[in-house]
């Protein structure tokens, strides 16, 4: 009887160490959400210094990193946490595009990690990251100075939208107005200008480049056996994309290639995870922009105040709201310039 007890206990004792805990990280910059085992996404709060999303993924072999936030001390948050999860050990960090936000929690990966990017992101990062710097240094303080001035003035409803407004940039410009301090510029060291895999015994993982973009050259992660892709800032969710950095129509061309892969999920690089429709929504947004740029032109204004354009109706609950001028400024001046980028 005594034997067949113990035989009980160890076998319960066995099974309960098999019995995976729940992935539990908590954090006021991001929503840490499992998309598939091994495959997880932190989705910038507001109020919070993540700013972008990021992606990780376990093939089994080695972890990879999609994108790394504007904040260090967020990227560290992070890294710090993955330490103590069960997964592989971080390899390779992603940088979707050269943008600050998508980039700068570089320098918190140890050598041993390869920064992966195209080869043109990386002599972009490599040109202009220091201007930006230096930039920040001299005006972000003046705009930190005004968002703190609103968010200790506010005392209306907190679940306003004018509210939301002041959490979603203040945090911005305080990391910005630290970033002097704090930067450290890691440029890419690994580049990707085609498709590269990076495949383990879990998954298969594709870095697909298809050239201009949102900006420049762009980058996606894209998991064929999982339905899911990593867009950076390709594909926004509720968010005006910052437009002219980037080429129109090579942009649309990006989207309808990601549409023709079989995909479930989508991490955009701004607003919350959603299904493959959210790439045709993207591709809309710059249809529509080009529509209302052609209309514009037609008319034949001598003078022509973006600022005062109101925002079409679908996208008015837009965030980034503030870009959509410049966005229609830039896809009219290509328009009245015979439609060249």
């Amino acid at each position: 009887m005594r034997s067949k007890l113990a035989i009980v206990f160890a076998l319960l004792f066995i099974l309960s160490c098999k019995v995976e805990r729940p992935i539990e990280i908590e954090s006021v910059n991001f929503e840490f959400i499992e998309l598939e085992k091994g495959v997880y996404s932190c989705i910038h709060k507001f109020g919070g210094k993540a700013i972008c999303n990021v992606g990780i993924v376990d093939n089994g072999k080695e972890t990879i990193v999609f994108d790394s936030f504007l904040s260090p001390d967020v990227a560290e948050e992070l890294l710090e946490a993955l330490n103590e999860m069960n997964l592989s050990p971080v390899k390779y960090v992603v940088n979707s595009h050269f943008h600050n936000d998508h980039i700068r929690g570089n320098q918190v990966f140890s050598e041993a990690v390869k920064i992966i990017s195209t080869a043109r992101t990386s002599e972009i990062i490599e040109e202009e990251e220091p201007l930006q710097i230096a930039y920040e240094k001299e005006n972000a303080p003046a705009r930190l100075a005004y968002y703190d001035s609103l968010y200790k003035s506010f005392s209306g409803d907190t679940k306003s939208r004018e509210y939301q407004q002041i959490l979603m940039w203040k945090p911005y410009y305080e990391i910005l107005s630290n970033s002097h301090l704090k930067v450290k510029t890691r440029v890419p060291d690994m580049f990707v200008d085609s498709i590269h895999n990076i495949d383990g015994p879990d998954r298969r993982i594709q870095l697909i480049s298809k050239g201009q973009g949102h900006t420049e050259s762009d980058l996606v992660l894209y998991l064929p056996d999982d339905d899911i892709i990593f867009t950076g800032d390709l594909v926004f969710n509720e968010c005006h994309p910052y437009v002219p950095h980037g080429n129109i129509s090579k942009w649309k061309a990006w989207l309808d290639f990601m549409n023709s892969l079989n995909v479930k999920t989508v991490m955009p690089g701004h607003g919350e995870l959603s299904t493959e429709t959210l790439i045709t929504t993207m591709k809309n947004y710059l249809v529509d922009l080009e529509n209302m740029a052609v209309e514009l032109h037609e008319k034949d204004l001598s003078d022509i105040s973006f600022d005062s354009i109101p925002l079409p109706v679908k996208y008015k609950d837009w965030w980034f709201d503030r870009f959509y001028s410049s966005n229609l400024r830039f896809a009219y001046e290509i328009i009245n310039s015979n439609g060249t980028e």
